[in-house]
């Protein structure tokens, strides 16, 4: 029996670190590709992400929630906050880097491949330095967030988002660029000013 043509793609695809996004026509050997998911990974290595994956959704950000994403594959850098209840890819993790300092909302979504009926989709996703996303974002295979990025509420990110940019929609897109001189730039001790926000109490000065 000759080689499954889907195995292999993915094969290769892994290997290529240059690669960032494969699809692969579906022989509809079955009505949707999904239902063939096994021809992409072998099922008991699944098994071991998925529960990764579900174990880490339910801890509270720290090293060892990092780690633990470590040992399925993710390339995680430092300082990396990653919030309860985030779905990363169970199929396959290892396609996700996660750089320096990254803040992630909770309830985020993040894919490395896609079934359609008759389209097989993988692709790497890389968050970059100092990204900022907020809750219920989710990112499609083969999404690029720039560095120092924001990613506003609810939002759906199909395309590669700008360094230093707000984005936010579904689809998202940008809303505006941030200073690259101001927005986190390192802030002198006499400049450091907490701000107190009271309840008002609803009396007329």
């Amino acid at each position: 029996m000759g080689k499954d043509y889907i195995r292999e793609a993915v094969r290769k695809f892994l290997k290529d670190k240059d690669a960032k996004v494969i699809k692969i026509p579906y022989d509809m050997k079955r009505m949707n590709s999904a239902y063939q998911w096994w021809r992409l990974r072998n099922p008991f290595y699944m098994l071991w992400t998925a529960f990764i994956v579900e174990v880490c959704r339910k801890l509270p950000p720290c090293e060892f929630k990092n780690h633990l994403y470590r040992m399925i594959g993710m390339k995680i850098g430092k300082d990396v906050t990653i919030s309860p209840d985030v779905i990363m890819d169970w199929l396959f993790p290892e396609l996700i880097t996660i750089e320096d300092g990254v803040l992630v909302g909770g309830d985020m979504i993040v894919a490395t491949h896609e079934f359609i009926i008759d389209r097989i989709m993988l692709g790497r996703v890389r968050i970059g330095k100092q990204a900022m996303l907020a809750s219920w974002v989710c990112i499609n295979p083969g999404v690029d967030i720039g560095e120092r990025s924001i990613i506003g509420l609810f939002s759906y990110c199909r395309d590669d988002v700008p360094a230093y940019s707000f984005t936010a929609g579904i689809p998202a897109k940008v809303v505006k660029m941030l200073d690259k001189n101001s927005y986190l730039a390192p802030v002198k001790p006499e400049d450091r000013k907490i701000e107190v926000v009271k309840y008002s109490s609803g009396k007329e000065k």
